[in-house]
């Protein structure tokens, strides 16, 4: 005969399922994977000889966000060229958009955090909806982030809008350069925020 036991959800844990149910449309299942998308590196715990802390989720939320937003331009713009998908991506995916989002989630009323006042921590509640996307991945699965982002992109952009307004900056230059027989060389430069860890080219 198997016994299965079962970890009984503390009142505060129910009230996060319940919380996180609202904000994400699905039942939690691992709860413990968004307990940690909801502490920030500034807050991280050791629990067994491993910290515990937002920032691994934050960086497979980074890259499915990335791909989800990728997947739902391509099909929504058939004909858009890769420039215009890339710039209506980055207004999509960029650091005040995510801010905007997630306060608007209230998950800075979610995340733990320290803040000791030495560096600025504007940014926290976009970096945890990265994280969040990230535990819901792995919760969930790519279909479920799918719908996530879906709901997401339709409350807060005008994607059709926002197309007309986009410039492809890089092909035009391209074509002013061509056209006076000029040579040009993109450079990649680092840059890292001034809250985070990670390091971004651009």
């Amino acid at each position: 005969m198997n016994i299965f036991l079962f970890k009984r959800k503390t009142k505060e844990e129910k009230e996060l399922s319940d919380i996180l149910k609202k904000i994400t449309g699905f039942r939690i299942k691992n709860l413990e994977l968004f307990k940690t998308a909801l502490r920030h590196s500034s807050a991280a715990i050791l629990h067994n000889g491993k910290l515990y802390n937002n920032e691994r989720l934050e960086f497979v939320g980074d890259s499915i966000l990335n791909a989800i937003v990728s997947d739902i331009l391509y099909i929504e713009f058939p004909k858009a060229s890769e420039g215009k998908l890339s710039v209506l991506r980055s207004l999509i995916v960029n650091r005040q958009s995510l801010n905007k989002i997630a306060e608007d989630l209230h998950l800075d009323d979610l995340v733990i955090y320290r803040n000791t006042g030495n560096s600025p921590m504007k940014n926290l509640a976009g970096n945890s909806f990265e994280a969040l996307l990230g535990a819901l991945y792995f919760d969930r699965g790519y279909k479920s982030c799918k719908t996530f982002i879906k709901g997401i992109i339709s409350k807060h952009f005008d994607l059709r809008n926002l197309l007309k307004q986009t410039k492809d900056y890089k092909s035009k230059l391209l074509q002013f350069m061509q056209k006076y027989k000029l040579d040009i060389v993109f450079n990649t430069y680092e840059n890292c925020e001034s809250n985070e860890k990670n390091i971004h080219f651009c």
